[in-house]
């Protein structure tokens, strides 16, 4: 099995314009775009130590078979033009999608469940030459049967995995695509930087993310100051929600099965959350149903002040996990909703 091409940078155009990666208009954004950029990989910097909460890793070589230990981590490096060889059966994103199909690869990434303990028996059939692994989600047990079989890419906690552009950075490091990602770095801030300048309301403005459900008795997910979706308001000139410090203080962590930065707030405190935009996350049938009956059924609880704004899909996770080409979906698709919801909070 081969890991794909190894080429990279796609154009702007070739990326964002594709069927279904963006439901809004692209024309004036994707009308003067260069040309797909061939990116020759670079061996410089190797052999290569990565220092790690588990110990050193030891690149003698870089590695293009690898294994991707997170959604985002698989985003990046499609996005560097490098496919993995697995990946996370998590839910799939318009733009990954994208991505494959303008690499072409001869086969589709495989997939796992990362739902179970992660051992070196689940891959040995693939021959992979790394593990590539961004945050907190590895248990030293899991890096140790790994480590058994390839070396584990394991980013330094200095590697702030709710934040693309760190990510984007080390990634491109270890695999000596630095080349390919300082044009798409450049093209992913400057996209950022555009999506806000029809909206001067932003700047100053409030937002929370929480996820929610219908569901009885289920507690609510909060994002706090070190999630993403925190880090991606910020990105917008967008200000922490007054309280959400000491809202936060004393929850519970969530579940590794959540992004970082989430905490567990009980469903009795919802009319606490306070902010210009409460972006509420909800399961796909809960938004179904909220589309049909235009709001939230009376299961939800009744949340604090502030405009909400309901999502589901793609929009939760272009915001609950930062990879790069998410955060520019993310840019094009939900800055306008939050504006609106902003606009809304100031009339009301």
């Amino acid at each position: 099995m081969t890991s794909g091409p190894e080429r990279a940078s796609t154009s702007r155009r070739a990326f964002l314009v594709l069927a279904g990666l963006a439901p809004l208009a692209l024309g004036a954004c994707s009308a003067e775009k260069k040309d797909t950029v061939e990116v020759t990989p670079s061996d410089a910097g190797f052999p290569k130590n990565i220092t790690h909460r588990f110990g050193t890793t030891v690149l003698k070589t870089r590695p293009s078979r690898i294994v991707a230990l997170g959604a985002a981590e698989a985003e990046t490096l499609v996005s560097l033009g490098l496919v993995p060889l697995s990946r996370p059966t998590a839910d799939t994103t318009a733009w990954y999608r994208a991505g494959l199909r303008i690499l072409g690869p001869a086969e589709t990434p495989q997939t796992y469940d990362d739902g179970r303990q992660l051992t070196a028996s689940l891959f040995t059939e693939l021959e992979p030459e790394a593990f590539l692994s961004v945050g907190n989600r590895l248990s030293r047990e899991e890096y140790e049967s790994l480590s058994a079989l390839a070396p584990v890419i394991l980013a330094p906690d200095s590697v702030a995995a709710e934040d693309w552009e760190p990510v984007t950075g080390f990634i491109a490091d270890v695999t000596g695509l630095q080349d390919a990602a300082k044009p798409l770095v450049e093209e992913a801030r400057e996209d950022i930087s555009e999506s806000v300048e029809d909206y001067p309301d932003l700047k100053g403005a409030t937002a929370l993310f929480v996820s929610a459900s219908s569901a009885s008795g289920s507690d609510l997910v909060l994002a706090v100051q070190d999630s993403a979706p925190a880090a991606f308001f910020a990105s917008l000139g967008l200000s922490a929600a007054p309280g959400l410090s000491g809202l936060a203080k004393g929850l519970k962590p969530a579940s590794s099965r959540f992004p970082q930065g989430m905490v567990y707030l009980p469903r009795s405190r919802a009319a606490e959350l306070s902010a210009d935009v409460l972006v509420v996350n909800v399961p796909s049938g809960d938004f179904n149903n909220y589309r049909a009956n235009k709001a939230l059924s009376r299961d939800f609880p009744d949340f604090g002040a502030g405009t909400v704004y309901v999502i589901s899909g793609d929009e939760a996770v272009a915001l609950q996990r930062q990879s790069m080409r998410g955060a520019q979906w993310a840019a094009r698709n939900i800055v306008p909703e939050l504006a609106k919801s902003v606009y809304k909070s100031r009339q009301a």
